[in-house]
C-alpha cells in the first residue's frame, strides 16, 4: 500500500483590484497573462504525463491553473511527482505568477506547505487538523459529593444498593 497524502496546488496570475463606478471594487486578472501561463503548462512534462494517464485531477479557470488529488503517493522519486515539481519551478521565474501548494500526509504532523509570488491563492484549499470528541456526556457535569462522584455516580451506586437489597429480600 504504501503511505499516502492529499495534495493540491495553485499557480495563478496576480490578481489586481479594479475601481468600478460607485465605489464598488472588485479583482480581476491580466488574461494575456494567464494565457501565456497555460501555454506554458502546456509545454511541460506534468501536462504531458498527467493528460496521458487520463487523470481528471487538474484544471484551470479564471486565471487560476489547479490540482488536487486525495490518497496518493506523493514520493519525490516518481514521474508525476518529479514533473509537478519541475513545472512548479519553472512558475517561480515568470513575473506576476504565484503559487501555493500543500501536501498533508498520513501522520498527523506531516503537512507541508510551499508558495512563491506576490498572491498567492488560499481560497480553494488550507490544510487543517481535527479532533474527533466523544467526551460530550462529560461537559457540564460538575457537582461531586466528598468522594469525588458525581451525582449521577450517586444515583447509579445507590440503585444497585437498592437491587441487592430486593434480591436479597427475596431470596429470604
Amino acid at each position: 500500500m504504501g503511505y499516502r497524502s492529499q495534495v493540491a496546488g495553485i499557480i495563478s496570475v496576480d490578481k489586481f483590484r479594479v475601481e468600478q463606478e460607485g465605489g464598488n471594487r472588485l479583482y480581476d486578472y491580466d488574461r494575456a497573462k494567464f494565457t501565456e501561463m497555460i501555454g506554458f503548462i502546456k509545454l511541460t512534462k506534468f501536462y504531458e504525463l498527467w493528460t496521458e494517464s487520463d487523470n481528471d485531477s487538474f484544471g484551470w479557470k479564471d486565471g487560476a491553473f489547479i490540482m488536487h488529488g486525495n490518497d496518493w503517493k506523493w514520493y519525490p522519486d516518481y514521474p508525476d511527482v518529479m514533473a509537478w515539481d519541475e513545472m512548479w519551478v519553472n512558475m517561480q521565474t515568470i513575473e506576476g505568477i504565484s503559487g501555493y501548494f500543500c501536501r498533508v500526509g498520513e501522520e498527523s504532523d506531516d503537512i507541508v506547505h510551499m508558495e512563491f509570488g506576490d498572491d498567492p491563492c488560499y481560497d480553494y484549499f488550507h490544510a487543517f487538523t481535527a479532533l474527533s470528541f466523544e467526551g460530550n456526556d462529560y461537559l457540564g457535569v460538575r457537582n461531586t459529593n466528598e468522594e469525588g462522584q458525581t451525582e449521577q455516580a450517586q444515583a447509579d451506586t445507590q440503585t444497585q444498593s437498592d437491587c441487592a437489597r430486593v434480591d436479597s429480600q427475596a431470596q429470604a
